[in-house]
Protein backbone atom coordinates (compact mmCIF):
# COMPACT_ATOMS: atom_id res chain seq x y z
CA UNK A 1 0.00 0.00 0.00
CA UNK A 2 0.83 3.27 -0.66
CA UNK A 3 0.25 6.37 1.90
CA UNK A 4 0.01 9.90 0.37
CA UNK A 5 -0.26 12.83 1.86
CA UNK A 6 -0.87 16.71 1.56
CA UNK A 7 -0.82 19.32 4.34
CA UNK A 8 -1.61 16.91 7.00
CA UNK A 9 -0.60 17.28 10.64
CA UNK A 10 3.42 18.65 10.86
CA UNK A 11 4.23 17.15 6.67
CA UNK A 12 2.76 19.28 3.93
CA UNK A 13 3.52 16.69 1.76
CA UNK A 14 4.69 12.91 2.06
CA UNK A 15 4.48 9.91 -0.15
CA UNK A 16 5.35 6.15 1.71
CA UNK A 17 4.90 2.98 0.39
CA UNK A 18 4.15 0.32 3.56
CA UNK A 19 6.10 -2.07 3.68
CA UNK A 20 5.86 -4.69 6.32
CA UNK A 21 8.73 -3.15 7.89
CA UNK A 22 8.73 0.59 7.30
CA UNK A 23 11.00 3.42 9.09
CA UNK A 24 10.67 6.85 9.06
CA UNK A 25 14.09 8.75 10.11
CA UNK A 26 14.48 12.23 10.56
CA UNK A 27 14.62 15.20 13.14
CA UNK A 28 12.36 16.81 15.35
CA UNK A 29 9.74 18.51 14.13
CA UNK A 30 9.67 17.33 10.65
CA UNK A 31 6.53 14.56 10.75
CA UNK A 32 7.64 11.50 11.52
CA UNK A 33 5.18 10.80 13.81
CA UNK A 34 2.12 12.19 11.76
CA UNK A 35 2.58 9.09 9.54
CA UNK A 36 2.22 6.32 12.35
CA UNK A 37 -0.66 8.60 13.32
CA UNK A 38 -2.60 8.96 9.89
CA UNK A 39 -2.45 5.30 9.04
CA UNK A 40 -3.34 4.57 12.74
CA UNK A 41 -6.70 6.35 12.02
CA UNK A 42 -7.29 5.28 8.58
CA UNK A 43 -7.23 1.06 10.44
CA UNK A 44 -9.50 2.32 13.32
CA UNK A 45 -12.00 4.45 11.16
CA UNK A 46 -12.47 1.90 8.63
CA UNK A 47 -13.22 -1.18 11.12
CA UNK A 48 -15.11 0.68 13.40
CA UNK A 49 -17.81 2.41 11.33
CA UNK A 50 -20.15 -0.21 11.70
CA UNK A 51 -19.83 -0.01 15.34
CA UNK A 52 -20.90 3.51 15.36
CA UNK A 53 -23.34 3.60 12.69
CA UNK A 54 -25.22 0.96 15.40
CA UNK A 55 -24.75 2.61 18.42
CA UNK A 56 -25.61 6.04 16.83
CA UNK A 57 -29.34 4.15 15.43
CA UNK A 58 -29.66 2.86 18.68
CA UNK A 59 -29.65 6.27 20.83
CA UNK A 60 -31.86 7.50 18.38
CA UNK A 61 -34.57 4.89 18.49
CA UNK A 62 -34.26 4.75 22.59
CA UNK A 63 -34.45 8.53 22.62
CA UNK A 64 -37.53 7.82 20.69
CA UNK A 65 -38.82 4.53 22.70
CA UNK A 66 -38.45 6.61 26.14
CA UNK A 67 -40.44 9.33 24.12
CA UNK A 68 -43.54 7.19 23.62
CA UNK A 69 -43.20 5.47 26.74
CA UNK A 70 -43.54 8.66 28.46
CA UNK A 71 -46.02 9.91 26.25
CA UNK A 72 -48.27 7.09 26.82
CA UNK A 73 -48.54 7.43 30.77
CA UNK A 74 -49.12 10.97 30.81
CA UNK A 75 -52.16 9.68 28.60
CA UNK A 76 -53.69 6.69 30.21
CA UNK A 77 -51.52 6.79 33.61
CA UNK A 78 -52.60 4.77 36.58
CA UNK A 79 -56.27 4.31 35.46
CA UNK A 80 -56.63 0.86 36.15
CA UNK A 81 -54.81 -2.64 36.84
CA UNK A 82 -54.45 -3.64 33.22
CA UNK A 83 -53.48 0.13 32.14
CA UNK A 84 -50.80 -0.41 34.93
CA UNK A 85 -49.81 -3.93 33.28
CA UNK A 86 -49.57 -2.80 29.66
CA UNK A 87 -47.45 0.18 30.78
CA UNK A 88 -45.12 -2.18 32.51
CA UNK A 89 -44.90 -4.48 29.76
CA UNK A 90 -44.22 -1.56 27.49
CA UNK A 91 -41.33 -0.58 29.46
CA UNK A 92 -39.93 -3.57 30.15
CA UNK A 93 -39.70 -3.76 26.22
CA UNK A 94 -38.39 -1.01 25.47
CA UNK A 95 -35.69 -1.17 28.32
CA UNK A 96 -34.42 -5.08 27.89
CA UNK A 97 -30.63 -4.49 27.48
CA UNK A 98 -30.19 -7.95 26.90
CA UNK A 99 -32.50 -7.98 24.11
CA UNK A 100 -31.80 -7.05 20.78
CA UNK A 101 -33.14 -3.36 20.13
CA UNK A 102 -34.39 -4.87 17.05
CA UNK A 103 -36.02 -7.19 18.66
CA UNK A 104 -37.29 -4.49 21.44
CA UNK A 105 -38.62 -2.43 18.70
CA UNK A 106 -40.61 -5.79 17.40
CA UNK A 107 -41.73 -6.75 20.66
CA UNK A 108 -43.29 -3.52 21.34
CA UNK A 109 -45.84 -3.51 18.98
CA UNK A 110 -48.10 -5.75 20.28
CA UNK A 111 -47.80 -4.01 23.21
CA UNK A 112 -48.90 -0.98 21.31
CA UNK A 113 -51.81 -2.56 19.74
CA UNK A 114 -53.11 -3.23 23.34
CA UNK A 115 -53.25 -0.21 24.49
CA UNK A 116 -54.58 1.33 21.19
CA UNK A 117 -57.67 -1.34 21.88
CA UNK A 118 -58.53 -1.50 25.31
CA UNK A 119 -56.93 1.77 26.69
CA UNK A 120 -59.87 4.75 26.20
CA UNK A 121 -57.50 7.53 24.39
CA UNK A 122 -58.60 10.31 21.95
CA UNK A 123 -57.81 9.69 18.47
CA UNK A 124 -55.41 12.66 17.81
CA UNK A 125 -52.91 11.00 20.81
CA UNK A 126 -53.98 7.33 18.94
CA UNK A 127 -52.65 8.65 16.38
CA UNK A 128 -49.66 10.42 17.44
CA UNK A 129 -48.51 7.38 19.66
CA UNK A 130 -48.49 4.99 16.16
CA UNK A 131 -46.92 7.90 14.18
CA UNK A 132 -43.77 8.04 17.00
CA UNK A 133 -43.89 4.31 17.01
CA UNK A 134 -43.35 4.18 13.23
CA UNK A 135 -40.58 6.50 13.36
CA UNK A 136 -38.98 4.30 16.04
CA UNK A 137 -39.30 0.93 13.24
CA UNK A 138 -38.21 3.79 10.72
CA UNK A 139 -34.73 4.42 12.04
CA UNK A 140 -34.57 0.40 13.63
CA UNK A 141 -34.90 -0.84 10.25
CA UNK A 142 -33.74 1.71 8.09
CA UNK A 143 -31.26 0.66 5.16
CA UNK A 144 -27.54 1.84 5.96
CA UNK A 145 -25.89 4.54 4.63
CA UNK A 146 -22.10 3.08 4.77
CA UNK A 147 -20.68 6.16 2.79
CA UNK A 148 -21.92 8.74 5.51
CA UNK A 149 -21.46 5.91 8.06
CA UNK A 150 -17.69 6.13 7.01
CA UNK A 151 -17.42 9.65 6.62
CA UNK A 152 -18.75 9.72 10.33
CA UNK A 153 -16.15 7.45 11.71
CA UNK A 154 -13.16 9.23 9.83
CA UNK A 155 -14.05 12.92 11.54
CA UNK A 156 -14.78 11.27 15.05
CA UNK A 157 -11.63 9.07 15.02
CA UNK A 158 -9.26 11.92 13.87
CA UNK A 159 -10.73 14.42 16.18
CA UNK A 160 -10.20 12.09 18.63
CA UNK A 161 -6.40 11.67 18.11
CA UNK A 162 -5.44 15.50 16.20
CA UNK A 163 -8.34 17.37 17.82
CA UNK A 164 -8.61 20.68 15.79
CA UNK A 165 -4.88 20.16 14.31
CA UNK A 166 -5.41 17.58 11.66
CA UNK A 167 -4.79 20.40 8.76
CA UNK A 168 -1.23 22.06 8.27
CA UNK A 169 -0.68 25.00 9.75
CA UNK A 170 -1.46 27.75 7.25
CA UNK A 171 -3.02 25.30 4.71
CA UNK A 172 -6.83 26.14 3.21
CA UNK A 173 -7.24 22.28 2.19
CA UNK A 174 -5.50 18.65 2.89
CA UNK A 175 -5.50 15.35 1.32
CA UNK A 176 -5.06 12.07 2.55
CA UNK A 177 -4.87 9.21 -0.30
CA UNK A 178 -4.03 4.90 0.90
CA UNK A 179 -3.64 3.15 -2.70
CA UNK A 180 -2.90 -0.47 -3.16
CA UNK A 181 -1.61 -0.97 -6.82
CA UNK A 182 -3.70 1.51 -9.17
CA UNK A 183 -6.74 0.89 -6.94
CA UNK A 184 -7.66 3.61 -4.52
CA UNK A 185 -8.74 2.53 -1.27
CA UNK A 186 -9.37 5.95 0.34
CA UNK A 187 -9.48 9.30 -0.43
CA UNK A 188 -10.15 12.05 2.28
CA UNK A 189 -9.89 15.97 1.90
CA UNK A 190 -9.70 17.88 4.87
CA UNK A 191 -11.14 21.58 4.93
CA UNK A 192 -10.01 24.88 6.41
CA UNK A 193 -11.90 23.72 9.33
CA UNK A 194 -10.60 20.48 9.71
CA UNK A 195 -13.79 18.75 8.73
CA UNK A 196 -13.39 15.46 6.87
CA UNK A 197 -15.01 14.76 3.79
CA UNK A 198 -14.79 11.00 1.84
CA UNK A 199 -13.87 11.85 -1.93
CA UNK A 200 -14.73 7.61 -2.88
CA UNK A 201 -16.36 4.67 -2.29
CA UNK A 202 -13.71 2.87 0.21
CA UNK A 203 -12.34 -0.40 -0.44
CA UNK A 204 -11.84 -3.03 2.96
CA UNK A 205 -8.52 -2.72 4.46
CA UNK A 206 -6.67 -6.46 4.96
CA UNK A 207 -5.44 -4.59 8.60
CA UNK A 208 -7.91 -5.03 10.96
CA UNK A 209 -6.11 -3.30 13.68
CA UNK A 210 -3.70 -0.71 14.85
CA UNK A 211 -1.79 0.03 17.59
CA UNK A 212 0.15 2.86 18.54
CA UNK A 213 3.14 3.00 21.15
CA UNK A 214 4.25 6.12 22.09
CA UNK A 215 5.67 5.66 25.66
CA UNK A 216 6.18 3.13 28.04
CA UNK A 217 5.77 5.34 30.81
CA UNK A 218 1.74 5.07 29.77
CA UNK A 219 1.82 2.39 32.44
CA UNK A 220 2.66 4.44 35.37
CA UNK A 221 -0.44 6.44 35.00
CA UNK A 222 -3.11 4.16 35.74
CA UNK A 223 -4.71 6.23 38.19
CA UNK A 224 -5.40 9.44 35.79
CA UNK A 225 -6.08 6.59 32.13
CA UNK A 226 -8.75 4.61 34.14
CA UNK A 227 -10.44 7.63 34.84
CA UNK A 228 -10.27 9.28 31.22
CA UNK A 229 -12.19 9.09 27.57
CA UNK A 230 -11.43 10.49 24.15
CA UNK A 231 -13.18 12.20 22.16
CA UNK A 232 -15.12 9.09 20.47
CA UNK A 233 -16.77 8.36 23.87
CA UNK A 234 -18.91 12.06 23.30
CA UNK A 235 -21.29 9.92 21.01
CA UNK A 236 -21.77 7.38 23.62
CA UNK A 237 -23.59 10.08 25.73
CA UNK A 238 -23.25 8.15 28.88
CA UNK A 239 -23.67 10.71 32.31
CA UNK A 240 -21.08 9.00 34.19
CA UNK A 241 -18.52 10.37 31.26
CA UNK A 242 -19.19 13.91 32.34
CA UNK A 243 -15.99 16.10 33.55
CA UNK A 244 -13.62 13.19 32.77
CA UNK A 245 -10.26 13.66 31.49
CA UNK A 246 -9.55 13.26 27.98
CA UNK A 247 -6.79 11.66 26.62
CA UNK A 248 -5.53 10.85 22.86
CA UNK A 249 -7.13 8.28 20.76
CA UNK A 250 -4.19 5.75 20.43
CA UNK A 251 -3.39 6.55 24.30
CA UNK A 252 -6.73 5.35 25.22
CA UNK A 253 -6.44 1.97 22.79
CA UNK A 254 -3.01 0.87 24.02
CA UNK A 255 -4.08 1.66 27.86
CA UNK A 256 -7.92 -0.15 27.12
CA UNK A 257 -5.52 -3.33 25.33
CA UNK A 258 -2.88 -3.46 28.17
CA UNK A 259 -5.56 -3.98 30.67
CA UNK A 260 -6.62 -6.78 29.18
CA UNK A 261 -6.03 -9.80 31.45
CA UNK A 262 -3.63 -12.16 29.93
CA UNK A 263 -4.23 -15.39 28.93
CA UNK A 264 -2.72 -18.91 29.68
CA UNK A 265 -0.14 -19.69 27.60
CA UNK A 266 -1.20 -23.58 27.21
CA UNK A 267 -4.43 -22.45 25.54
CA UNK A 268 -2.35 -21.77 22.40
CA UNK A 269 -0.50 -24.82 20.41
CA UNK A 270 1.10 -22.04 17.73
CA UNK A 271 4.74 -21.84 18.45
CA UNK A 272 6.33 -18.35 17.90
CA UNK A 273 9.83 -17.43 16.39
CA UNK A 274 12.26 -17.87 18.87
CA UNK A 275 13.11 -14.18 19.34
CA UNK A 276 9.27 -13.74 20.61
CA UNK A 277 10.00 -16.65 23.17
CA UNK A 278 12.80 -14.31 24.88
CA UNK A 279 10.92 -11.60 26.97
CA UNK A 280 11.41 -13.26 30.28
CA UNK A 281 14.88 -13.63 29.56
CA UNK A 282 15.61 -9.93 28.48
CA UNK A 283 13.69 -8.23 31.08
CA UNK A 284 13.83 -11.48 33.83
CA UNK A 285 10.17 -11.25 34.86
CA UNK A 286 6.87 -10.16 33.15
CA UNK A 287 4.23 -7.33 33.45
CA UNK A 288 0.76 -7.79 33.94
CA UNK A 289 -2.61 -6.10 35.45
CA UNK A 290 -3.33 -7.31 38.83
CA UNK A 291 -7.16 -6.43 39.49
CA UNK A 292 -6.98 -6.96 42.96
CA UNK A 293 -4.72 -3.30 43.40
CA UNK A 294 -6.26 -2.00 40.03
CA UNK A 295 -2.73 -1.42 38.94
CA UNK A 296 0.18 -2.78 36.93
CA UNK A 297 3.26 -4.95 38.42
CA UNK A 298 6.17 -6.60 37.71
CA UNK A 299 6.50 -9.93 38.79
CA UNK A 300 10.15 -11.44 39.39
CA UNK A 301 11.37 -14.13 41.08
CA UNK A 302 7.28 -14.63 42.40
CA UNK A 303 7.72 -11.35 43.96
CA UNK A 304 5.18 -8.15 42.39
CA UNK A 305 7.14 -4.78 42.12
CA UNK A 306 4.87 -1.74 41.41
CA UNK A 307 5.23 -0.41 37.87
CA UNK A 308 6.12 2.89 39.02
CA UNK A 309 9.46 1.23 40.31
CA UNK A 310 10.67 -0.27 37.72
CA UNK A 311 12.71 0.62 34.79
CA UNK A 312 11.41 2.08 31.27
CA UNK A 313 13.04 -0.47 29.24
CA UNK A 314 11.81 -3.05 31.08
CA UNK A 315 8.13 -2.02 30.79
CA UNK A 316 9.15 -1.55 26.76
CA UNK A 317 9.33 -5.16 26.66
CA UNK A 318 6.34 -5.93 29.25
CA UNK A 319 3.98 -3.90 27.02
CA UNK A 320 4.57 -6.01 24.27
CA UNK A 321 4.85 -9.51 25.96
CA UNK A 322 0.99 -8.22 27.28
CA UNK A 323 -0.08 -7.50 23.08
CA UNK A 324 1.67 -10.43 21.88
CA UNK A 325 0.36 -12.76 24.76
CA UNK A 326 -3.56 -11.82 24.01
CA UNK A 327 -2.64 -11.43 20.22
CA UNK A 328 -3.63 -7.97 19.85
CA UNK A 329 -0.62 -7.40 17.71
CA UNK A 330 -0.82 -10.31 15.29
CA UNK A 331 -0.92 -11.14 11.45
CA UNK A 332 -2.70 -8.46 9.63
CA UNK A 333 -2.49 -5.88 12.00
CA UNK A 334 -0.27 -3.10 12.34
CA UNK A 335 2.23 -2.18 15.36
CA UNK A 336 3.32 1.46 15.33
CA UNK A 337 6.21 2.69 17.92
CA UNK A 338 6.92 6.46 17.78
CA UNK A 339 10.69 6.69 19.28
CA UNK A 340 10.90 3.50 20.93
CA UNK A 341 15.00 4.35 21.36
CA UNK A 342 13.87 7.16 23.84
CA UNK A 343 13.94 4.63 26.81
CA UNK A 344 16.45 1.56 26.10
CA UNK A 345 19.87 1.28 26.45
CA UNK A 346 21.44 1.00 22.91
CA UNK A 347 21.99 -2.96 23.26
CA UNK A 348 18.53 -3.16 24.40
CA UNK A 349 18.07 -1.23 20.75
CA UNK A 350 19.50 -3.88 18.98
CA UNK A 351 17.11 -6.39 21.13
CA UNK A 352 13.93 -4.66 20.29
CA UNK A 353 14.95 -4.52 16.80
CA UNK A 354 15.06 -8.11 16.37
CA UNK A 355 11.76 -8.39 18.03
CA UNK A 356 10.23 -6.04 15.88
CA UNK A 357 11.97 -7.83 13.00
CA UNK A 358 10.02 -11.51 13.87
CA UNK A 359 6.64 -9.28 13.61
CA UNK A 360 7.16 -8.52 10.56
CA UNK A 361 8.11 -11.73 9.56
CA UNK A 362 4.88 -13.09 11.21
CA UNK A 363 2.74 -10.86 8.75
CA UNK A 364 2.20 -8.22 11.75
CA UNK A 365 3.14 -4.71 9.38
CA UNK A 366 5.69 -2.55 11.75
CA UNK A 367 5.91 1.29 10.95
CA UNK A 368 8.91 2.74 13.26
CA UNK A 369 9.55 6.49 13.66
CA UNK A 370 13.09 7.03 15.22
CA UNK A 371 16.32 8.86 15.11
CA UNK A 372 18.37 6.36 16.64
CA UNK A 373 21.69 5.18 15.20
CA UNK A 374 21.43 1.83 16.59
CA UNK A 375 17.75 0.63 16.34
CA UNK A 376 17.72 2.52 12.25
CA UNK A 377 20.96 -0.20 11.28
CA UNK A 378 19.42 -2.87 13.37
CA UNK A 379 16.38 -3.08 11.85
CA UNK A 380 18.16 -3.04 8.52
CA UNK A 381 20.28 -5.66 9.79
CA UNK A 382 17.84 -8.31 10.96
CA UNK A 383 15.38 -7.64 8.19
CA UNK A 384 18.02 -8.96 5.48
CA UNK A 385 19.49 -11.81 7.35
CA UNK A 386 18.49 -14.98 5.08
CA UNK A 387 16.52 -16.63 7.36
CA UNK A 388 13.96 -14.10 8.59
CA UNK A 389 14.10 -11.54 5.13
CA UNK A 390 11.72 -9.19 5.29
CA UNK A 391 10.51 -6.29 3.08
CA UNK A 392 11.40 -3.51 4.32
CA UNK A 393 11.35 0.79 3.37
CA UNK A 394 13.79 3.48 4.82
CA UNK A 395 12.06 7.23 4.79
CA UNK A 396 13.73 10.32 5.45
CA UNK A 397 11.39 13.19 6.84
CA UNK A 398 13.18 16.20 6.20
CA UNK A 399 12.19 19.75 5.68
CA UNK A 400 8.32 18.64 6.64
CA UNK A 401 7.90 16.63 3.32
CA UNK A 402 8.83 12.80 2.95
CA UNK A 403 9.99 10.92 -0.61
CA UNK A 404 9.06 7.54 -1.17
CA UNK A 405 12.16 6.63 -2.05
CA UNK A 406 14.40 4.50 0.29
CA UNK A 407 16.93 7.22 2.06
CA UNK A 408 19.32 5.08 4.16
CA UNK A 409 22.71 6.37 3.08
CA UNK A 410 21.12 10.13 3.62
CA UNK A 411 20.11 9.07 7.03
CA UNK A 412 23.19 8.26 8.41
CA UNK A 413 24.63 11.06 7.36
CA UNK A 414 22.63 13.05 9.01
CA UNK A 415 22.41 10.83 11.97
CA UNK A 416 25.90 11.59 12.16
CA UNK A 417 26.34 14.93 12.28
CA UNK A 418 26.47 15.17 16.18
CA UNK A 419 29.98 12.92 15.66
CA UNK A 420 31.16 15.43 12.88
CA UNK A 421 31.22 17.90 15.82
CA UNK A 422 32.96 15.77 18.04
CA UNK A 423 35.69 15.33 15.94
CA UNK A 424 35.64 19.32 15.14
CA UNK A 425 36.23 19.66 18.90
CA UNK A 426 39.14 17.23 18.78
CA UNK A 427 40.74 18.90 16.07
CA UNK A 428 40.47 22.32 17.95
CA UNK A 429 41.95 20.85 20.72
CA UNK A 430 44.86 19.07 19.17
CA UNK A 431 45.76 23.07 18.02
CA UNK A 432 45.66 24.36 21.50
CA UNK A 433 48.16 21.89 22.18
Amino acid sequence: MKLILENIGMLRHAEITLHPLCVVAGENDNGKSTVGKIVFCLIKAINRYKEDLQESKEHRAQEKLDELYFTLRRLVGGRTESTKDLLFELRRSSANNEMPWQTRVEAMKEVIDNIKKNIDIDSKSKENILKNYEEVQGIAFEPEDARKSIENAFNKVFASEFDSSLLHQGASQGTIRLLESDIELIHLKIDERNRVSLQNDVEPLELKDATFIDSPLILNYHDLLIRSQSMLDIDRRHSKNLGLAYTTLHTKDLFDKLREPILPNDLFSIERPKPLMQFQSIIDGEISYDKSIRDFVFRRDQEDISIKNTASGIKVFGLLQILLDNELVTKNTMLIFDEPENHLHPKWQLKLAELLVALAGMGVYVLVSSHSPYIIEALKRYSEQPDNKVASGFFLAKNRKIEDTDSLSEIFTILAEPFKTFQKMDAEELRDE
